[in-house]
């Protein structure tokens, strides 16, 4: 499970890179294109709007993974390391649920749209809303691995 988790880790990272990478092009040639050119391209905020969509599931994804997720500190601080255990353990079993559900919908609503066009970019809006079963399994992935690993009995800090 290591190795996949480490694999599953590195693709994510790289995607975010390529996502967000994309995200800012498409932002700073949209600017340029209004700005400087005084005619701004029909697609690029199209653009700019998807690959925000897909730069937030993979970085909620990212912080799942880091921990990194907002949390009420003032629980957590007053609560032994059991209970931390114990509330970590709930935690990831609702994120699970959480994303049973993104999975199972998002791909019936992704495969929904898979005709349905962009109206700029004309691409399968499957694309788009791919994001959230992506998201979904990605979620499953990273609680189930938490809360197999030894990380999953650690003071949350």
């Amino acid at each position: 499970m290591e190795k996949a988790y480490n694999i599953v880790t590195k693709i994510l990272k790289f995607a975010i890179v390529i996502v967000f990478s994309v995200l800012v092009a498409s932002c700073v040639l949209q600017v340029f294109t209004r700005f400087v050119l005084n005619s701004s391209l029909s697609w690029t905020e199209e653009l700019a709007r998807y690959t925000f969509i897909w730069a937030n599931m993979l970085g909620a994804i990212l912080c799942t993974k880091n921990r990194s997720n907002a949390t009420v500190s003032v629980i957590t601080d007053n609560i032994s390391a059991k209970n931390q255990a114990i509330l970590r353990k709930i935690v990831n079993i609702l994120s699970i649920l959480i994303g049973l559900i993104l999975l199972f919908y998002g791909t019936r609503v992704a495969w929904a749209v898979r005709t349905q066009l962009s109206p700029a970019l004309r691409i399968s809006m499957s694309f788009v809303y791919g994001a959230a079963p992506i998201f979904g399994a990605l979620l499953i992935f990273y609680c189930v691995y938490d809360i197999c690993s030894s990380k999953s009995n650690e003071v949350i800090k």
